[in-house]
């Protein structure tokens, strides 16, 4: 796998749907049901990609960043990239498709908004933790139904915890902490 995925530019994302500014994304089935996990994976796989490509844009963007949070973020964006193609790839052995429901770009237009690297950090720890907390609730729903698709979502919510991590020890006296703070509140030591 290569360090450095490609960058494609936003709103350019091959095959997914995505909802119109002010529109929400589809709502997801029931979790019962096939077409309920593939709307959680292609929901999650859309998040991947948004993260994906949200820490390449910093890494170019944010004067203020420091190399090694560059650095950092570059590596992160790998990351999202395998938890991306793992997700793809399930839904694909699932027989279903990206394009078949609506998802929402809110995530993207949220984190192109923050002023500083520190803001952005802060607001991607927060959104990387509403993420690890969906995936250990999928990994909890559908571990017994569909096992190899919790194991995914459970090794993405195992994985995520380094992500999170980032903003805290690079600014932990940051404004912007608050984004962050539900994980230090839920942080099992």
């Amino acid at each position: 796998m290569s360090t450095s995925p490609e960058f494609i530019a936003p709103g350019n994302w091959p095959g997914f749907r995505i909802a119109p500014r002010g529109e929400r994304s589809d709502p997801p089935r029931a979790i019962e049901t096939l077409a309920g996990v593939c709307d959680r994976i292609r929901a999650a796989a859309f998040a991947e990609i948004q993260a994906r490509d949200a820490f390449l844009w910093a890494a170019d963007h944010y004067e203020d960043a420091p190399d090694v949070v560059r650095k950092c973020w570059r590596d992160l964006a790998a990351i999202e990239d395998k938890h991306l193609h793992w997700l793809l790839n399930r839904l694909s052995e699932l027989a279903h498709s990206v394009d078949e429901r609506q998802v929402s770009d809110q995530l993207w237009v949220s984190l192109k908004s923050c002023k500083t690297a520190d803001e952005f950090a802060h607001y991607m720890a927060g959104a990387e933790e509403r993420g690890r907390r969906a995936g250990e609730r999928f990994f909890e729903s559908l571990r017994d139904k569909d096992p190899v698709t919790a194991e995914i979502f459970g090794k993405i919510a195992e994985e995520e915890i380094e992500h999170i991590e980032l903003a805290r020890s690079h600014f932990p006296d940051s404004p912007h902490a608050h984004f962050s703070a539900i994980f230090n509140r839920n942080k099992v030591s």
